[in-house]
Parts: structure tokens; sequence; C-alpha cells
């Protein structure tokens, strides 16, 4: 067992390498861009552009892979959700980000074992029959393990890092500290509600028992659906480090992506019910819908994975989002479709012209899979379009801060809208998904 100094000494070498890998990849990338402005010169500035964007995802692999926490997750953010980099570049940080999904470097089983057996508070051989010490998967904040347990029952064993839970809150105190700089800089913004929800919610991921409580709570209310599977927790080996749950098996993303065209039609009609019917319906938001959550079975069925990330919503808010839906579904539009937007992620008056109009075009944009002629097929140009108008809104926000201040969000959990909608229109256009989305939109 580690002894506390050890612990201590752990963690100053986790922290103290954070920051000097950061440190070396900004010199690093700021190398890159030095080179890609040499290389305009000779061969040209979309060649030069193209290699500096694949020399930066190849050092952010690198960099991120080997780190736990926020760092990682960023990186995980980046491989997955289309329009937060430049739309011409996408696919290059796509394809070479997308193994931060399900597998970073993984700590070895001399560091993880002595740190299961504390958390189990007995000895691997007498809780389970087997355990293969080879990760299945390791990612932001811990790893899994295959086991078997006494009775021959598969599971899957996830465990955190050692120490990564002071290093998320050391990373989350420094975004705390940006956020209050920001807020003296330019007074006319506000983000204390959406730094509070981004805050409280990567702290819970480093929580087990309340996942384990989250993934009981979403089994429970969809165990009517013969399509949506949610895996069994195992209560008497839940901890606060450690969880352990049924072991289910399936294709991952990327092989359904490559996949028939019936397949990815079918799976991706699940992950959009999954998604729209667990906001609206039950008021609760898997906010981490990256590809390395999932697995698929077959047909319609989709295996849903981590639920250490979750935001709950009041039945006003449920009120508020399905007014809001039906008014766009019948046809409304302008300012009584923006007076129910405003109203459903908590937006007060007055909020500028030019923002107004840009609101209503995002919210139809993200609404076109349920408004456009059924049934839908997602594609790279409507992430696309959807990437370039968000890009257009940061310009417009930058534009009037110091006029207008920020119009920020002031309903619990409203920072999470885009962040799902952007995860799940991602991954319904990497597969291409074709589907009856104004229907499954309505029932939710």
């Amino acid at each position: 067992m580690r002894s506390k100094s050890a612990t201590e000494e752990h963690l100053k070498t986790t922290r103290l390498g954070r920051l000097s890998s950061l440190g070396g990849l900004a010199v690093n990338l700021v190398g890159s861009a030095a080179a890609a402005g040499a290389r305009v010169v000779t061969g040209g500035r979309d060649a030069a552009m193209t290699a500096l964007h694949e020399q930066t995802a190849k050092k952010l692999l690198a960099t991120l892979g080997n780190m736990k926490g926020l760092p990682m997750k960023i990186g995980q953010v980046l491989s997955y959700m289309d329009g937060v980099i430049p739309p011409e570049y996408q696919d290059i940080y796509r394809v070479t980000l997308q193994r931060l999904q399900v597998m970073s470097e993984p700590l070895p089983w001399a560091t993880m074992r002595p740190f299961l057996e504390e958390q189990l508070g007995s000895p691997i051989e007498t809780v389970f029959a087997s355990i293969d010490p080879v990760p299945l998967a390791a990612a932001s904040i811990g790893q899994v393990l295959r086991a078997t347990m006494p009775d021959g029952r598969p599971v899957a064993v996830k465990i955190q890092y050692p120490g990564i839970d002071q290093a998320l809150a050391h990373d989350l105190s420094a975004a705390r500290a940006i956020g209050a700089m920001l807020a003296k800089v330019l007074p006319n913004v506000d983000t204390e509600r959406t730094t509070m929800d981004v805050v409280a919610r990567l702290s819970e991921e480093c929580d087990y028992e309340r996942e384990a409580r989250n993934q009981q709570e979403f089994a429970r209310l969809w165990a009517g659906d013969p399509d949506v599977i949610i895996p069994e927790v195992l209560p008497e080996l839940v901890r606060k480090r450690v969880l352990v749950t049924g072991l289910c098996q399936g294709q991952s993303f990327d092989q359904v992506a490559r996949g028939p065209t019936a397949e990815r039609d079918a799976a991706g009609a699940t992950l959009y019910w999954f998604v729209m019917r667990s906001l609206l319906g039950h008021g609760l938001l898997n906010a981490d819908p990256h590809p390395g959550n999932f697995l698929f079975p077959g047909g319609k069925k989709v295996v849903f994975l981590d639920f250490g990330c979750v935001q709950r919503y009041d039945e006003g808010t449920r009120r508020a989002l399905r007014r809001l839906r039906d008014a766009a579904l019948a046809g409304v539009r302008g300012q009584d479709l923006f007076a129910l937007a405003a109203d459903a992620v908590g937006i007060d008056d007055p909020v500028a012209p030019a923002l107004r109009a840009l609101f209503e075009d995002y919210l139809l944009l993200c609404m076109e899979p349920a408004l456009a002629p059924q049934p839908f097929r997602f594609t790279s140009d409507y992430t696309r379009r959807m990437g370039e108008l968000t890009l257009k809104g940061k310009k417009e926000l930058l534009r009037n801060v110091f006029k207008d201040g920020w119009p920020e969000p002031k309903r619990e959990g409203a920072v999470f809208f885009n962040r799902i909608l952007f995860g799940l229109n991602s991954l319904l256009a990497a597969l291409t998904a074709e589907g009856p989305f104004r229907a499954l939109q309505a029932d939710a």
C-alpha cells in the first residue's frame, strides 16, 4: 500500500509533469507554427496549414495521451466534436485523436493492483476468480479491466488512477481562476452559472459511488426498452474509486461507422432517441457523448457506458424545452420562437438583434433533422454548417461583449445543451445515419 508521503510525492510529480508537458507542448506548437510560416514561402499556404494541423494533432495525441484528467478530456472532445476546430481541418484531428476515445497510456498493473486492493479492502484473489491485468480501455480518469466473479459472471472493473481526483481538482481550480480573471477584465461578462455547471459535473466524475447511482437510475428508467442496454451495477463492489459492472460485448463505434448502411441507421436512431427521451422525458442528460462510451451488439441495440457526467433538469426546465420543441415543429418563428428559446435556457433581455437572429438560426439548424423532409440523413456537411454558424456566433459575441455583455444562460445545466447537441450530431454524421428523426423528437 502506498504511504501518505509516497502518495503526496506521486501527486507532486504528476502535477509538475502535467505542467511540464503542457509547457513543452506549447513550445512545440509555436515551433510548428514558425515552420509552417516558412513552408508558405516554398510550398503554398494550403499545404503549409495542412502540415501544421497534422503536426499539431500528433503532438496533442502524444502529450494528452500520457496525461490524465482535464487535459485528456479536452483532447477527447476535440476528437469527436465537429465545429470545435476549423471545418477544413476537422478530419485531421478526428482521425489522429480518435485513439484518445478509448485508450490513453494505461498505468501499469504493479501500480493499479495495490490501489484496487486498498479500495476493495481485500486481496484480488478473494474477490475475483480471475482478472486480466491488461486494460480493456484507459481513459481520462481511470482504466477498465476484464474480470470473472467466483460464480463465473464476466465483469468490467473500472479503477480510478491514484491521485487523479486531486489532479482534477487542481485543474478545475485553475479553470475557476480563469473565469474570475475574465470577469474582472470584462465586467459585462457573467460566466458564473456556466463555470459552476462545468466544475460541478467534472468534479462528480471522480466519485464512482455517484456514478453507480446514476447508472442504476438510467437502467431503471430504460428497463422497458429492448434497444437500450445499460450494464448492471454490482453494488457490493462499488467504492468511491472503483466501480464493477456486468461486462457487455459489442462492436466499437468506429467498426459500426465502417459497416453496412442498415446497421448505421439503426444505431443512429437509438442514439438519437436515447438523448432526446432522456432529456425531454426523464430530465437527465448523460453529458459525455464521445464514441468510446458506446458498444453495438447488433441491430438497433446500443450499450451505454460511463455515467459519471450526468446533468439533471427540473420539471420546469423540461416543460420549457418541450414548449420550445413543439413550437418549432409547429412552424413558430421570429420573436415568438426566440422568447420560448430564451425561457428554455434562461437568457434575459436585452439581447442584441444580431445575436437574436443568430440564436434562432442556430436553434433551427439544431432541429433540422426533425424539421427537414423525412427521413433525414446526417452528413459531414450538416455538422460543417453547425460549426460555421457557431464560429459566426462567437465572433458576434466578441464584437458586442463590451457594449452588450455576454447573454449567459441562467438555467442550471444549459451549458451542456450545446455540448450534447454537437456531440450527438457529430456521432450521427460519422455514421451518416438516416432516420425518422421528426417522429423520434416529437415522441420524446
